[in-house]
């Protein structure tokens, strides 16, 4: 049997062992969509930082042409970066072969605070299924951290988390707290169409009033990419 945790923001982290566990870190809009599409247009890797001087330090280390310097404060492209937090920019010909150093206000950050874990994995719709088969009858203890908007829980990130228990729920038996039966239950209520089912979301149109909508329809579309991205010492790659 699997035991299901769910952390509502990467704040809460804090309180929580990760020791001999798994984390799935998710942040939908956009963190964990970028990188599951960066790495899916054949990025070496990616390697994420929690601020914007330690992404540039970090930089500074790899050769030219080597990597590249992306991340985003309050949505938008970071001054002086290459790339920002948009997937729609991590285009297989600007990424390929590329180290991608990643800082983000949210999925970054849940990604540091949950490095303890034994095994840490990162999710998002566009992989969601490939996510399930590799935890499926291989997990024991399963710690899902919704990264959330400043500090906030973000419906973006609990609808995929209740996407990924009701996909485990039908591989196997699971035990889960009380959030991630909520949020099975949000997922299976809008299973339909879980892009209306987030019309309330208020960082899904906060995106979407700041012209980033053409990235908020692809963030929700569902296993178009079969890749498990992982953290392997301090770089997420593909499994």
């Amino acid at each position: 049997m699997m035991r299901i945790q769910v952390i509502s923001t990467a704040t809460h982290c804090k309180s929580v062992d990760f020791k001999n566990k798994t984390a799935v870190i998710i942040d939908v809009l956009r963190a964990s969509s970028v990188m599951t599409t960066a790495l899916y247009n054949g990025a070496k890797a990616i390697l994420p930082v929690t601020s914007v001087e330690e992404a540039k330090m970090v930089f500074l280390q790899f050769n030219e042409d080597e990597a590249l310097l992306c991340g985003e404060r309050d949505a938008k492209r970071i001054d002086g970066f290459h790339l920002g937090n948009s997937p729609l920019e991590y285009t297989r010909d600007k990424v390929r072969d590329k180290i991608i150093v990643l800082t983000t206000s949210n999925g970054t950050i849940a990604i540091h605070a949950a490095k303890e874990a034994n095994e840490l994995l990162v999710a998002s719709f566009l992989n969601i299924s490939s996510l399930t088969n590799y935890l499926s009858h291989k997990t024991k203890d399963l710690v899902i951290v919704c990264s959330g908007t400043n500090g906030a829980f973000s419906m973006d990130d609990g609808m995929c988390a209740g996407m990924l228990i009701a996909l485990l729920s039908n591989n196997e038996e699971i035990h889960f707290d009380d959030l991630g039966l909520v949020l099975k239950a949000f997922y299976e209520d809008n299973e339909s169409d879980i892009y209306a089912g987030l019309r309330y979301c208020k960082h899904l149109n906060y995106l979407i009033d700041n012209s980033f909508e053409k990235d908020v329809v692809h963030c929700m579309q569902v296993d178009t990419m079969n890749i498990v991205p992982k953290l392997s010492g301090k770089f997420v790659k593909i499994f």
